[in-house]
Parts: structure tokens; C-alpha cells; sequence
């Protein structure tokens, strides 16, 4: 199992300072969202041993999709118990409030995948889950044109691979994602979610003031096309993949891996 790196590097984007001020006050149920040390206690299979772990899929497979499935459906919930309870003008007043996003990131995942006539796993060595490996997000950084509402997924061949949009909700600390894939018919179904953790002061102490940082994407990845190259020519050729994956940011030595994941 992985141990959760709390430490982020974390991209400049521009966010004002009042839309986090002007917000409701969270519940505590709420507030567990905000921070890996409250999905511990909202979640109880990412404690172990007081430690936030993310479940190994490859050692222990239904511990995984219990969390994936549970803090998903935890989610929506909490989301529809703060619609319920906060006002609506009051939400659709506040001004544009996306997470920050990290520019590395390792997932767990897992996921199957068919041209109609095979079934595979899209994960290295043809195993049902991808354990602690480099996420596809790999790259993420915002669009300038965009003034940081949108990012982009930047590597080296494509140099764009994928759109991302972070969709700000009621809740602080939950954005909605929206995924458009470069060379696939890929998406992210709901649910599909980014969390983010207040940052701390010089004694620890949440700064509510401040632009949150995304420490965990809970997402659904669904393909349905993969490009080929036929006659000298690209086209986009039916594939259906599933794939269901916890993904965190890293840095440094902490982005060492088990190998690659899963690619859009």
C-alpha cells in the first residue's frame, strides 16, 4: 500500500481571495473532504495505522474498489446536503473558485478494454490494476489563455494530450472534472471529482483565505475510440476501455513508480 505524500508542488493560478471568505461555513461531516486526514475518518479504508493509504488493486482488490466506490458516493452526498442547505443566489453570486493542480501525479487504478473482438487490461503486464504508477495527468498545467480556468495536459508526443476543466460546486473543496481527450473519444463520466486541502500557516491552522490545493482526483475514465493509422492515414478506430482510478500529486523522489499508467 502507498502512504500518502502530503507535500505538493502546486501551479500559480489566479483566484480571489473573497469567493473563499464570502462561502457558507462547512459542516464537520463536510470539512473531512478538505484534507487526507479527514477522508481517514470519513473513509476508514484509507487508515491504516493512522496513515492515509491509498489501497493496493493488485494485493487487495475489493479494499480498492470500496474506497474508489465509497469516498465517490461520500461525495455526492455531502454535495447534495450542502445544495439543500446553502442558498442559491448566494452560490451562483460567489466569483470563479478552481482548485490549484499539481504538475505530476501517480494513480492507483484499474480497467479492462475491448475492440469487439479482444479483452484485455490497458495496465502494464497485463494486470487488472495499475499500482502507485505514473498517471496520464502527468503534465498538467494551466492554460494561459484561459487565465487558469482550464489546464492542459502537456508531455512530448502529442505536446497537448487532453483538456481538463475543473468545475468549482457548493462545496469548497470539491470541483466537478470535465475530460476531452486529444487522441481518443475519451471522457470522465460522473462521478468524477477533485478534492482540495486548505493551506496551513506557520502553525498549522487552515488559511480559509487562500486558494485551495487539489490532494486527490477520484474519477471514472471512459474511452471509446483509439487512434490508428490506416492506408497513411489517422483515423479514430472503435475501443471501449473502463478504467477507475485515485490519483495524487507528487514531487521529487515521491513520484518514483511502478511503471506507467493507463494513457488517454
Amino acid at each position: 500500500m502507498f502512504i500518502f505524500s502530503i507535500r505538493t508542488v502546486v501551479l500559480a493560478v489566479a483566484l480571489s481571495a473573497s469567493s473563499l471568505s464570502s462561502a457558507a461555513t462547512l459542516s464537520v461531516q463536510s470539512e473531512l473532504l478538505c484534507s487526507p486526514e479527514g477522508l481517514m475518518r470519513l473513509i476508514p479504508q484509507f487508515n491504516v495505522n493512522g496513515q492515509f493509504t491509498i489501497p493496493n488493486p493488485n494485493t487487495d482488490l475489493q479494499t480498492f474498489l470500496s474506497a474508489q466506490q465509497g469516498l465517490s458516493n461520500a461525495i455526492d452526498m455531502i454535495l447534495a446536503q450542502e445544495n439543500m442547505s446553502q442558498n442559491p443566489s448566494n452560490v451562483g453570486s460567489l466569483p470563479s473558485r478552481p482548485l490549484i493542480f499539481a504538475n505530476n501525479w501517480l494513480s492507483s487504478e484499474v480497467g479492462i478494454q475491448t475492440d469487439g473482438t479482444n479483452l484485455n487490461s490497458p495496465e502494464s503486464g497485463g494486470k487488472f490494476g495499475g499500482y502507485r504508477v505514473q498517471s496520464f495527468l502527468t503534465g498538467l498545467t494551466p492554460v494561459p489563455l484561459s487565465q487558469g480556468s482550464i489546464y492542459v495536459i502537456k508531455q512530448s508526443n502529442p505536446t497537448y494530450q487532453a483538456l481538463v476543466y475543473p468545475m468549482p460546486t457548493s462545496h469548497p473543496c470539491v470541483n466537478r472534472l470535465v475530460l476531452a481527450a486529444n487522441n481518443t473519444a475519451g471522457s470522465w463520466p460522473t462521478p468524477t471529482y477533485a478534492l482540495g486541502r486548505y493551506q496551513l500557516d506557520n502553525n498549522g491552522l487552515p488559511m480559509r483565505d487562500k486558494p485551495l490545493v487539489t490532494h486527490l482526483i477520484v474519477n471514472i475514465c471512459l474511452d471509446l475510440g483509439k487512434s490508428a493509422v490506416i492506408n497513411k492515414r489517422s483515423v479514430l478506430r472503435p475501443n471501449a476501455m473502463i478504467i477507475l482510478a485515485l490519483h495524487w500529486p507528487c514531487e521529487g523522489s515521491g513520484c518514483a513508480n511502478n511503471g506507467i499508467g493507463h494513457q488517454h
